[in-house]
């Protein structure tokens, strides 16, 4: 016969392995009532439209998060300090934006580390969250993570403003997704981004005059209950 002890401590167990096989999930969305987003930036940093974007965001004294490319931050450190003196944070976007998926652990490992070197190398101190290239994760990269105790902060929605949209198309995309705790992420990096530049500053001016307030990845992740 099972005894009441027994079933007790099992579920405990089972409680226990489901909370840590949660925090091994993605985090795409921060649950919270507060009027409060994140704005996000990947695959740069890279000129012109890191410095037009950071000039947008100085203008309207809102802070956001650059999750950089570690080959592109490598090539322009003067662009990461400015972006470290403006009070941004930074986060880890692999090396060279390579798919998260049928790598070894290893690799992974030594891909998101050789990033996080650079970054430290540059000057940055704060904690470096990780975002996977495609929002693509795998078994694999969930455990590099954990020895890493990295968390994998990907996005509630993309907004598509790396195709040939415009940007007011930009706009409307996350004017349709906008709630509180929302992870908005745009791009600074890549092909042309005069159109994300502008929609940038078309959605801070619409976002603060509803209310919101514009947090860093690191605050926003302070509220997730």
């Amino acid at each position: 016969m099972i005894s009441l002890k027994s079933i007790t401590l099992f579920s405990l167990l089972i409680f226990t392995v489901n909370v840590i096989a949660a925090t091994d999930e993605p985090i795409r969305q921060i649950n919270t009532t507060e009027k409060v987003v994140a704005l996000t930036f990947d695959d740069g940093p890279e000129p012109p439209y890191t410095e037009q974007i950071l000039e947008v965001l100085k203008n309207n004294n809102v802070k956001a998060t650059f999750f950089v490319l570690g080959g592109n931050a490598k090539a322009y450190p003067e662009m990461i300090k400015e972006i470290m003196a403006q009070g941004h944070d930074l986060g880890n976007h692999s090396m060279y934006h390579d798919k998260m998926r049928g790598r070894s652990v290893e690799k992974m490992v030594q891909d998101i580390q050789s990033v996080d070197n650079i970054l430290k190398g540059i000057g940055y101190k704060k904690e470096i969250p990780f975002r996977s290239p495609y929002g693509i994760t795998s078994d694999n990269l969930k455990v590099a993570l954990k020895q890493l105790n990295k968390q994998n902060v990907l996005f509630t929605f993309l907004p598509q403003d790396w195709t040939k949209i415009s940007s007011q198309t930009i706009y409307d995309n996350v004017m349709k997704e906008l709630k509180p705790g929302l992870i908005i992420t745009l791009h600074d990096g890549g092909k042309r981004r005069e159109n994300t530049v502008k929609a940038t500053d078309m959605l801070i001016k619409e976002l603060k005059g509803r209310g919101y307030q514009f947090l860093t990845v690191s605050e926003i992740l302070k509220l997730q209950k």
